[in-house]
C-alpha cells in the first residue's frame, strides 16, 4: 500500500536512467532492462516528463533522460510526480474523517510510518544508491 505499482516502476526507471545518465534511453529498452510491461511504463515516463522530472526528446538519438543531475534528484520528486503532491496524505484505513484531531485507530501508527517514509524518500537522492546493485541492471 506504501507505494503503488506505477511509483516502484518511476523509482526503477529512474534508477535506470541516472545509472545510463550518458545518453537519452528509448521506453521500450527501459521496459527490457527493469523487466516492467512497455505499454504501461511509457505511459508512466510520460507523466514524470510532464511533471520534470525527465526531459524526452523525439527521433533519432531521442529518448528519455533525467532533467536533473543524478546528485540533484531526489526520490521524492519521483513518487510525487506518480502518486500527486498529496502523497502521504490522508487516512491508511481511507476513513475520509480521521484527523489529527478526530484520528482512526491506527492514525499514530502510520503518522510514525508515513513520516519516515517520507523524510527518507526526501532524504535520498539517486546518485546515493549503491551503483553495485545488479538487481535493476
Amino acid at each position: 500500500m506504501i507505494l503503488s505499482q506505477a511509483s516502484k516502476y518511476a523509482l526503477r526507471a529512474a534508477i535506470h536512467l541516472a545509472r545510463h545518465a550518458d545518453e537519452p534511453q528509448l521506453s521500450r529498452d527501459i521496459a527490457t532492462s527493469i523487466d516492467v510491461p512497455g505499454q504501461y511504463l511509457a505511459k508512466i515516463l510520460q507523466d514524470l516528463a510532464r511533471h520534470g522530472v525527465l526531459t524526452s526528446a523525439k527521433g533519432r538519438g531521442g529518448g528519455f533522460r533525467l532533467s536533473h543531475s543524478a546528485t540533484d534528484a531526489e526520490l521524492l520528486s519521483v513518487v510525487k510526480a506518480i502518486e500527486g503532491k498529496d502523497f502521504g496524505e490522508g487516512c491508511v484505513l481511507g476513513l475520509p474523517e480521521c484527523s489529527n484531531d478526530d484520528p482512526c485507530l491506527l492514525h499514530e501508527q502510520w503518522k510514525t510510518i508515513r513520516d519516515a517514509l517520507i523524510k527518507m524518500l526526501q532524504q535520498t537522492r539517486l546518485s546515493d544508491l549503491s551503483p553495485s546493485s545488479k538487481l535493476l541492471d
